[in-house]
């Protein structure tokens, strides 16, 4: 409910940020309602009670929540005593235009296209972290940089604040993983990696000892591109080794990655790229 979403363009810009303590218990959460702000909080110590549209919160030592602009919220509980809390105050800065995907990079090859950016990452409304000491010391570190009169102060408290989201993401992202999924998609992958030419479903299929429709829907759900994506993208890396470490010609370099004929493998070179093989050509560096 109301969570908030990170952008794979954009940083978090950050307002203000602090650290706060209450020893005897006698503080409560704001009543107040930010209609360009959004909140977030971790717990160092003792427990924070807040209510957000009528949902109420218990944030304990360890615990985290984002609190969504434009929504009221409040506290009705005093603080627990020895209280020790940090506070980050940011915009998200101008909507996109369209909605975007759930983030997915799965890194098949070594280039990364602008479409691996355009993806936002649904940060957790609220969670509970073991590694305490760990998420504090970033805190701290972006606390000690907005105390500092320098110059870009706004970009590195920003860009701190959107490693410390990631670092989140990521975390929530381990504590529901699928081992099984992980198995099946690191096998594919491997066999896809090491064959010398583009293996067939069925191929794929033996290999695993499992029906290609179930692996083929786990390895998408697991990486947002199916099968024959990654396949095209490994070929189209090859593809731009040949033709930037040798005199092979994009006919040649077709022919000798087994594509049917040099217009298909452009086609599948721009799909992957969305450049052609002759635009590549004469962007890439000449020795």
């Amino acid at each position: 409910m109301h969570s908030v979403n990170l952008l794979g363009y954009q940083l978090p810009l950050v307002r203000e940020v602090g650290y706060m303590e209450d020893s005897e218990g006698i503080m409560s959460h704001p009543d107040r309602l930010m209609p360009n702000l959004h909140v977030f909080l971790f717990v160092e110590s003792g427990q924070i009670e807040v209510i957000e549209d009528d949902v109420h919160y218990q944030v304990k030592a360890g615990g985290y929540l984002f609190l969504r602009k434009g929504i009221k919220h409040w506290g009705v509980n005093n603080y627990l005593p020895n209280t020790h809390w940090y506070y980050i105050h940011f915009y998200d800065g101008p909507n996109s235009e369209q909605p975007l995907s759930e983030y997915r990079n799965f890194q098949a090859t070594s280039f990364m296209m602008e479409d691996v950016y355009m993806q936002q990452l649904t940060l957790p409304k609220h969670g509970l972290v073991q590694q305490t000491a760990f998420f504090t010391l970033q805190l701290d570190k972006i606390t000690d940089q907005s105390l500092y009169s320098e110059e870009f102060r706004p970009l590195i408290l920003s860009q701190l604040t959107y490693q410390l989201f990631l670092d989140l993401y990521q975390y929530s992202k381990q504590e529901n993983h699928h081992p099984r999924h992980e198995r099946i998609v690191a096998q594919i992958t491997a066999f896809c990696r090491n064959a010398e030419t583009k293996p067939t479903s069925k191929e794929i299929s033996n290999h695993l000892n499992r029906n290609y429709a179930y692996i083929s829907t786990i390895f998408r759900t697991e990486t947002g591109k199916s099968i024959r994506q990654f396949q095209n993208e490994l070929l189209i890396e090859r593809a731009m080794k040949l033709l930037s470490k040798t005199e092979l010609n994009v006919a040649q370099v077709s022919d000798q990655l087994g594509f049917a004929n040099p217009f298909y493998f452009s086609r599948v070179f721009k799909k992957v790229t969305g450049i052609s093989p002759s635009a590549y050509l004469d962007q890439r560096y000449q020795s």
